[in-house]
């Protein structure tokens, strides 16, 4: 018998089979493949001109297996990335505060988490990390930054930064402590008249389901509902075991599952339903909020919502991802994530982008999100400078933001005499040095700006379009 945990998408779900009636062929003595590879590895090993390690050479070749699939959801994982993926999933992960993005291939810190180390050291949003442990990462890779970011509790890490209007290299030596990394938040909204709880699934995790059961309750119990958005924009994926129980708070026994998974075993296709179990839905309506972002489990709740529920669906349409996943677990304690079967909406649709019956997931009501949402943190590198007649992308997105904190101005990357008004104006209002020119400083200033905006529901559309549907 075997067990495996399954990802559809990011969805995991446990599954029980048994091989009856096969054997595993052993491996040929003389396996004329086999021994080509060993002959490859021990050519490149005895005649290339550069050092490598057979340890290097190894885990090519493994990515050289997963590259011949064709499949981008099928992937390798090494011991520190598996590491990354589980935390991702988890409702806190340890680490020393702080929430980073890619920029040119650069980790910029983005959030510093409140009574975090990384706050407690005085980091701030907009550091570049530089070093690790000493170690000059300028000239890496961002997964190599981020993957060196990840150690145990407890444990001792010395980040350099870049800080903008700084020359040198800043240092801080902080501690690994668990931060919270909550997979469900939750408020009240109140209009006109009427209680509308807000539900943000941000991941289906090992204890989400339990979160929204007790969010629920809250709702219901203390403030009496009159109706709920979900919201699961940006959602990934998760378990689909957390799926299925949240599904079956709101869904209703039925001609319809919830959703059906098929796997083939010894080359026959195998589908399971997987069945509402209660006899009520709620006696409030639901709205869905996704977007392109949303997948997988994502995915899996919004089609199960809208075939068997009836609720509305808004926002754009999802990601399209219909595979399932396997994680198989090595020696080393890296995985193996390999595509290993499908899933289905409740009347039948496989949702894919790449052959499915349907390519995304498609709203009900269709509405885009605030373009200056898409903006970014304002990135320089050393002495860079945004100023009057240059044209970039950078200069379009700082266009972006200062568009979103009210001029009237082009977004189309051309710095003209209005976008140096503009950045002349901000600066005043900022107390920054008027100069009309977008140093460091000032792309601080305008990425924190941003990110308040960005968290503000009254600058996201879908949400204003949601929270309308319930207008008397």
């Amino acid at each position: 018998m075997r067990i495996f945990r399954h990802i559809a998408a990011g969805i995991f779900v446990v599954f029980v089979f048994t091989l009856s009636g096969c054997e595993l062929a052993e491996p040929s003595e003389k396996d004329p493949n086999q021994a080509l590879f060993e002959e490859a590895l021990e050519g490149i090993d005895s005649n290339f001109y550069k050092d490598i390690s057979r340890d290097e050479l190894y885990e090519a070749a493994i990515r050289g297996l997963f590259n011949a699939l064709d499949d981008p959801f099928s992937r390798y994982m090494t011991k520190e990335e598996a590491q990354q993926f589980r935390e991702g999933l988890g409702e806190e992960f340890v680490g020393v505060g702080v929430t980073v993005e890619n920029v040119d291939n650069n980790v910029v810190v983005r959030k510093v988490w409140t009574d975090s180390p990384a706050e407690a050291a005085g980091m701030r949003p907009g550091d570049t990390v530089t070093h690790i442990d000493g170690e000059d990462f300028r000239h890496k890779s961002y997964l190599d930054t981020i993957t060196a970011l990840v150690g145990e509790e407890g444990s001792t890490i010395e980040l350099g930064v870049r800080r903008p209007g700084l020359e040198e290299i800043l240092t801080f030596t902080m501690e690994r402590e668990r931060i919270p990394n909550p997979s469900v938040t939750h408020e009240i909204f109140e209009i006109e008249n009427r209680t509308i709880g807000y539900l943000k699934i941000n991941q289906f995790g090992e204890k989400t389901a339990g979160l929204v059961e007790s969010t629920l309750a809250e709702f219901e119990d203390e403030k009496g509902i009159d109706g709920l958005i979900i919201d699961v924009r940006d959602n990934t994926g998760g378990y689909l075991t957390s799926v299925k129980e949240i599904l079956d708070m709101f869904l209703a026994e039925g001609e319809l599952p919830m959703f059906s998974i098929e796997q083939v075993f010894a080359g026959t296709p195998i589908k399971e339903d997987y069945e509402a179990s209660g006899t009520e839905t709620k006696p409030y309506d639901i709205k869905v909020l996704i977007n392109s972002y949303s997948a997988s489990a994502a995915e899996v709740f919004a089609m199960a919502m809208m075939e068997k529920g009836g609720y509305d669906v808004i926002g754009t349409p999802s990601y399209g991802k219909g595979t399932m996943q396997i994680p198989v677990h090595l020696e080393d304690e890296s995985q193996l994530h390999i595509s290993a079967g499908r899933w289905f909406t409740p009347e039948g649709n496989w949702i894919h982008f790449d052959g499915g019956d349907m390519e995304h997931v498609q709203p009900t009501i269709e509405i885009e999100q605030n373009p200056y949402h898409y903006a970014y943190s304002v990135h320089l590198t050393e002495g860079e400078v945004l100023e009057y007649d240059l044209v970039s992308t950078k200069v379009a997105n700082m266009q972006k933001i200062l568009s979103a904190y009210g001029y009237d101005i082009r977004t189309d990357g051309y710095f003209d005499s209005a976008t140096e008004l503009a950045v002349e104006d901000f600066q005043e209002e900022n107390d920054l040095p008027v100069t009309g020119k977008v140093d460091e400083a000032t792309a601080l200033a305008l990425s924190e700006f941003l990110l308040v905006y960005r968290t503000d529901h009254e600058t996201d559309t879908q949400l204003s379009v949601a929270r309308d549907e319930f207008r008397e």
